[in-house]
């Protein structure tokens, strides 16, 4: 069996990383105008405690945990020549207060107010001097709650690492979370003092590794479109640059808008169970009543749109750093008038694009991004908004999570909420995950695109009342029918 050669990051110098071809992606499709970090929210009732946070007390005790965490405590070193893909090294400098800020949310406090903070955040690049995260207390929620906003850029965590993160920071009622200091020792050489020709010694020892593997990763990208020739579900899955532009992927601009919502995970798994598809494939087909619904309303034809969302490699995988995704094309059925029919579509087609790319596998994704990675941001300059067909109308994503609330000593953390990126063309992004017993969402996209998120979210709330009321009067005419054959 062949397999991509894995790229090997150790500089063999103290502290130092070379950041790896998915991440150094992410970093390097970030502009002034495509913010590329993420917003993690965790919603605090306080009120066991009988007082609120502050954060003098986030202060003190965040150095104590840091240790679990090693990026948070890394910046970033370039290379002359090797601009690409840069070093994580330690920060000697680090300071916790240069990440910390607050902010207060207008009345009434409730998820409208919470979210117009989130937009302006969602805008507020981080500081490429520093770690690449930030953390910000909210105050003045409805019923005395707070949120905790962290901004991680997309380079240090996909979503499964955000969530480790989350499960590692957080506990169950009456556990406590584990301490893990930031290590005090200073690494011998400082941040202004790291050896650029040691660095530079270690890139090119790697761009020659690189160089040696090309002809291992040009046969298994010919391996990988083989095996997507031979499989016998091709209908099912989008082929690229294939997908009519919507009003989701109109023109935008630098602003962003972002909208949070929940509903019963229950809800979506009977529908997952009645249409015979799985919880990722109905939640999808909700999605796609959701769509429908909208664009019949902006006066838009609503034909079959295409969503992309990542596989990750390992679930089971317990990092807290790193992205191991790798991206799934799959058609919502929006054309479909009748929801059930519309879920049970929609299922196939996500069932059979997450088979796919698991058969393909993931290091060539990894390969790829480690060779192409400045090519990201110009095929995004150019796809954005001059040509007449995009990859996709909607990017996607769905995790499951924790089955009851998680808690940090005796403040209960009510909500967790995901956003992710809004990238042109694709300028509307759903996260959703589950947590305890909901599906946690949260929207981000463009004005342009998405110019009333919440409405969109209520959409898709109404989406699974929707395909719910089919399938009871479905089984009501089922009865029905039977009772009469009965009869005569």
């Amino acid at each position: 069996m062949h397999s991509v050669p894995q790229i090997d990051r150790s500089a063999g110098i103290p502290g130092a990383e070379r950041m790896s071809g998915p991440d150094a992606l992410m970093l390097n499709m970030e502009s002034t105008s495509n913010p590329m970090h993420t917003l993690k929210v965790a919603v605090l009732d306080t009120a066991r405690r009988g007082r609120p946070l502050d954060l003098t007390e986030i202060a003190d005790v965040l150095p104590d945990h840091l240790g679990l965490f090693p990026r948070a405590t890394q910046r970033l070193a370039w290379v002359r020549g090797h601009g690409a893909r840069p070093f994580w090294v330690r920060d000697n400098d680090f300071d916790v207060a240069n990440h910390l800020d607050e902010r207060w949310a207008t009345a009434p406090g409730g998820r409208g107010e919470l979210d117009e903070i989130l937009s302006d955040l969602a805008v507020r690049q981080l500081d490429r001097s520093r770690p690449l995260w930030g953390l910000t207390l909210v105050h003045g929620l409805a019923d005395g709650r707070q949120a905790v906003v962290v901004r991680v850029h997309h380079a240090v965590a996909d979503g499964l690492a955000a969530l480790n993160t989350f499960m590692a920071a957080t506990a169950g009622p009456d556990e406590r979370v584990g301490g893990a200091p930031i290590d005090p020792t200073p690494i011998d050489l400082t941040p202004i003092d790291y050896d650029e020709q040691e660095l530079a010694r270690a890139a090119r020892s790697d761009s020659w590794r690189m160089v040696r593997g090309l002809p291992s990763a040009a046969s298994a990208l010919a391996r990988a479109f083989s095996a997507k020739r031979r499989a016998g579900n091709a209908e099912l899955i989008p082929k690229p640059l294939t997908v009519r532009r919507t009003s989701f992927n109109a023109r935008s601009g630098t602003e962003r808008v972002c909208a949070s919502g929940d509903m019963p995970l229950a809800a979506v798994q009977r529908l997952a169970l009645a249409t015979g598809t799985t919880v990722n494939g109905a939640l999808h087909g909700v999605i796609a009543g959701a769509i429908r619904a909208e664009l019949i309303a902006r006066g838009e034809e609503p034909g079959v749109a295409v969503s992309i969302f990542g596989v990750c490699r390992d679930l089971a995988s317990t990092r807290v750093h790193g992205n191991e995704i790798a991206t799934a094309m799959a058609y919502l059925r929006s054309d479909l008038a009748d929801p059930v029919e519309r879920i049970a579509a929609t299922g196939e087609s996500c069932a059979a694009t997450v088979q796919r790319r698991r058969e393909v596998g993931f290091e060539l994704t990894e390969a790829l991004a480690t060779y192409t990675g400045r090519l990201g941001p110009v095929f995004r300059g150019v796809a954005a908004n001059r040509i007449p067909v995009v990859m996709n109308n909607i990017t996607t994503a769905n995790m499951p999570g924790p089955r009851t609330t998680r808690w940090v000593g005796d403040i209960e953390v009510v909500d967790w909420i995901s956003f992710a990126l809004a990238i042109a063309p694709a300028d509307v992004n759903l996260t959703t995950y589950s947590y305890a017993g909901r599906l946690s969402m949260g929207l981000i996209a463009t004005p342009e695109s998405m110019p009333d998120p919440a409405r969109f979210l209520r959409r898709v709330a109404d989406a699974v009342v929707e395909a719910a009321d089919a399938l009871e009067r479905s089984t009501v005419d089922v009865d029905d029918t039977a009772m009469a054959q009965e009869a005569s």
